[in-house]
């Protein structure tokens, strides 16, 4: 009889993974119900109702169910919380994340009475999934490791797998790297041990991830290309996929685009093998319209940017992994001049990203909905204590008033005290801030002249004299004169006024700024001030994903002038680095360069602190200046957001 246990068993599972059809299941589980044997016939439920989550979920409903049902029938306690278990999952998969809740609850509190470890830890792993998933990352913690230590309790190193690697995906997701990475190691060797071929390249992609958060690049790429290997052996496409795209992604953090861009193609072609359109194409498609641009290769960026797209017609439920895609294929457009696409591009982003935090803002209400009816239940029980606590209470205010009485004459002469100093202090106070309006309007009336000008020459002026040069050059071509050396130094002389004067116009208020942001608008800024002289430059930003408050970004912007015009005229350097990266709710500017340095006596006045110091005023920010590793100078700017 076992034998035949055994048989149908594995054509159980040949069945439920190589066929979806659900006269089969229905005819699969008619059958296994012949042998009258509990334990096999829930067994099968619990098989097909898991595997069917995942393929046709409207089935996997019905045959958990019906395995309830029968383990109920039977009294058969162990297959009940197992298949409660499994419903949990099925609405966790469904995004229902309260109902599965309530299931892994049901499930949990089972297992618990009957002490059904290997349950209980599942459904403790399951709960912390959960709750994460609800955003409430602490509750979901204190579950993966309560289902970690019930995992060693029993010595189960295996099942253990799964908990640590979501203790590890936790504190990633917390920004603590390190903690991340030390438990995705203890992941890696266990599966290491057990030779889980499926499993190594998960654990190395995520580990290849913390590293590359702490900045350890190298370690990045040799735990990327580990995982690649093994994901190549195992044929696991999906994590392939995802191991490509983030060796390609730590490629392009240190400036190796060419070999970004041969990554993602491999990326690519094995998604167009894996066949499902996922979110994946469209990290890979933006990032080729990334690197493209950054070796400034706009005719592939463009032609990369028109694929994702087309893609995106056909999976129109992607949409919201297309925020990156959009900024990027705007960069493209507005680098090629064509500002009316770049324009759309940005519209577009702003509108899908409104729409995120509107949904966000929407399950935030539901959230607070039913925190709102649990704390009002909570308050009607507190009541009937409320009142006995209030009768105890008036007993001991006679005793409360004597005790406050004496204390009173003790604070009446610290007040008096107290008052006199606050008066100083506001005195002062008020010197500061009266100072500090003054500089504030000055700077504010210097910006706002500056955009003036900017404008009234890039609209009026420049304007004109391009008018005069359309004018110039067509009567020079009437007269026969356009050979001659004379018109043509006319016409060079005034290209050159308006192309001077459009410089200016940047440079003053630079539109780049008000209509891109912060990088593309230093990205100008360097080119535009590095490019004719010798000195190399390089522009690198981390964590900048949306546009900054404008008066910081004008602050930026301007001190980065500031600090490019000082080592231009002073610092006679060969190479200048720029890094803009946001950390810990504050915007940092690093400016670096190799030149001769600066004293620290003369480098108030000469490299314009006391102007940078004025502008950091108005911001909250502050300046650090100091020799560079590399002999020259290493300005550090930072600004709380």
């Amino acid at each position: 009889m076992k034998k035949i246990h055994y048989i149908l068993l594995f054509l159980i599972s040949f069945s439920i993974n190589s066929q979806n059809n659900i006269s089969n299941i229905d005819s699969l589980l008619y059958e296994v119900k012949k042998t009258k044997e509990d334990t096999l016939i829930l067994k099968t439920y619990a098989k097909i109702g898991f595997k069917t989550i995942f393929t046709n979920k409207e089935k996997a409903n019905k045959v958990i169910i019906e395995g309830k049902n029968y383990a109920k029938t039977v009294k058969n306690t162990h297959w009940i919380a197992e298949l409660d278990n499994i419903h949990g999952v099925y609405y966790a998969v469904n995004e229902k994340y309260d109902s599965a809740r309530f299931y892994y609850k049901k499930s949990l509190e089972l297992s618990k009475k009957h002490k059904f470890k290997k349950i209980e830890s599942k459904c403790v792993n399951n709960l912390g999934l959960a709750y994460w998933n609800l955003g409430e990352f602490d509750t979901a913690l204190n579950y993966f490791f309560e289902s970690l230590k019930i995992d060693e309790e029993f010595e189960d190193e295996k099942s253990s797998i799964s908990a640590l690697g979501n203790i590890g995906l936790i504190y990633q997701e917390m920004n603590q790297y390190k903690k991340g990475l030390e438990y995705q190691i203890k992941v890696y060797k266990i599966r290491k041990k057990y030779k889980d071929f499926n499993g190594l390249p998960i654990s190395l992609n995520n580990i290849g991830i913390c590293y590359r958060s702490l900045k350890k690049y190298d370690s990045a790429i040799e735990a990327f290309l580990e995982g690649i290997e093994y994901a190549k052996k195992s044929n696991n496409l999906l994590t392939l996929s995802k191991l490509y795209s983030n060796l390609a992604n730590t490629y392009q953090n240190i400036n190796q685009n060419k070999k970004s861009i041969e990554v993602r193609l491999e990326s690519l072609k094995i998604l167009k093998k894996f066949g499902e359109i996922n979110k994946e194409y469209m990290f890979s498609y933006s990032g080729l319209v990334s690197s493209y641009n950054r070796i400034n290769n706009l005719k592939k960026a463009k032609e990369n940017s028109k694929k994702a797209f087309e893609i995106l017609e056909q999976t129109p439920h992607l949409k919201n992994y297309s925020l990156t895609l959009l900024l990027e294929t705007a960069e493209t457009n507005f680098r090629i001049g064509n500002i009316v696409k770049g324009r759309k591009n940005f519209e577009e982003y702003n509108k899908i990203k409104d729409s995120i935090f509107s949904k966000k803002r929407s399950n935030s209400i539901a959230d607070m909905e039913i925190k709102y009816k649990s704390e009002k239940k909570e308050k009607e029980l507190l009541q009937t204590r409320t009142e006995k606590a209030e009768t105890e209470l008036a007993l001991s205010r006679t005793k409360n008033w004597i005790y406050i009485l004496l204390g009173s004459l003790g604070l009446l002469g610290m007040l008096f005290f107290g008052v006199n100093q606050r008066n100083k202090r506001k005195n002062q106070e008020k010197i500061l801030k009266e100072k500090e309006r003054g500089l504030k309007a000055m700077i504010d009336a210097q910006e706002t002249e500056r955009s003036r000008i900017a404008r009234e020459l890039h609209d009026g002026v420049v304007q004109q004299i391009g008018s005069i040069i359309l004018k110039s050059r067509n009567y020079f071509s009437k007269s026969n004169l356009s050979d001659n050396k004379e018109p043509k130094e006319l016409l060079e002389s005034l290209e050159n006024s308006n192309q001077d004067l459009r410089n200016i116009s940047h440079q003053m208020m630079p539109r780049a700024l008000k209509e891109l942001g912060i990088l593309p608008a230093l990205n100008d800024l360097l080119e535009g001030s590095l490019s004719f002289s010798n000195i190399k430059y390089s522009l690198e930003h981390f964590n900048i994903d949306e546009r900054l408050p404008e008066k910081i970004e004008i602050t930026i912007y301007r001190i980065t002038q500031e600090l490019i015009n000082n080592i231009l005229k002073h610092s006679k350097a060969s190479e200048v680095s720029v890094q803009l990266f946001n950390a810990n709710n504050s915007v940092i500017l690093i400016v670096e360069d190799d030149g001769v340095g600066f004293e620290s006596k003369k480098s108030k006045k000469g490299i314009g602190l006391l102007n940078i110091s004025s502008r950091l005023d108005m911001v909250n920010g502050n300046v650090n200046f100091e020799p560079s590793p590399k002999s020259g100078t290493l300005v550090t700017i930072k600004i709380p957001l």
